[in-house]
């Protein structure tokens, strides 16, 4: 069995954590967020008991070093282009449901939203919106699988890995309006999947 390993990413939002396997051909684990501005090491410890913490001043492996690059761009509010290939690796262990709703999640680009109901309907099960909002709270890459793009029907931004101030700052930084504590939709860039990604 490979190691995890762990090295945390600062950012304006506090430690961001990137869990992965092996050295030289590493495969993304886990990415924790902070909450209230504080890391999860003590929850990444009990979720993963071998963690151990990657050597500062050792180089990261390549593929986690272009993680970290993404992290700080979305973290900084650019645009990037999602690795689908390492995410759909990094996601094998997930039940099938689950997969298929975080690759579809991660479809939804910079600057727009989607509403639980739309991500339902969107992976061809509109009465799942309840298994869509449980499936992203399990989202094991948060950020690259940009869970914080879903809102609830009415605006409301519902629950969230880092809480729901972290959400409305990420999606501020993408230029998504605000009325209030919820999302103005009658404003906002709203996505619709793709006939192609419904007929799956």
């Amino acid at each position: 069995m490979n190691t995890t390993f762990c090295t945390s990413l600062s950012s304006s939002f506090g430690d961001v954590l990137i869990l992965w396997e092996g050295q030289d051909t590493a495969r993304l684990r886990r990415i924790y967020l902070p909450q209230n501005g504080a890391g999860h090491l003590e929850q990444a410890r009990t979720d993963f008991p071998d963690l151990k913490l990657w050597e500062k001043g050792t180089a990261l492996p390549s593929a986690i070093e272009s993680v970290a690059e993404l992290l700080r761009a979305i973290l900084a509010g650019h645009p990037v282009e999602l690795p689908l290939s390492l995410l759909r690796q990094s996601l094998g262990h997930l039940g099938n449901f689950q997969q298929k709703i975080l690759m579809l999640n991660a479809t939804i680009p910079f600057g727009h939203i989607c509403t639980y109901r739309e991500l339902a309907k969107g992976s061809g099960n509109p009465q799942a919106s309840r298994a869509v909002a449980h499936a992203l709270a399990q989202n094991p890459l948060p950020l690259l699988i940009p869970c914080h793009r879903v809102v609830g029907s009415n605006g409301n931004l519902t629950g969230y890995q880092g809480g729901t101030s972290l959400k409305r700052r990420l999606l501020e930084l993408e230029g998504i309006p605000f009325s209030s504590s919820a999302v103005e939709l009658k404003r906002a860039k709203l996505w619709v999947f793709p006939l192609a990604d419904i007929k799956r």
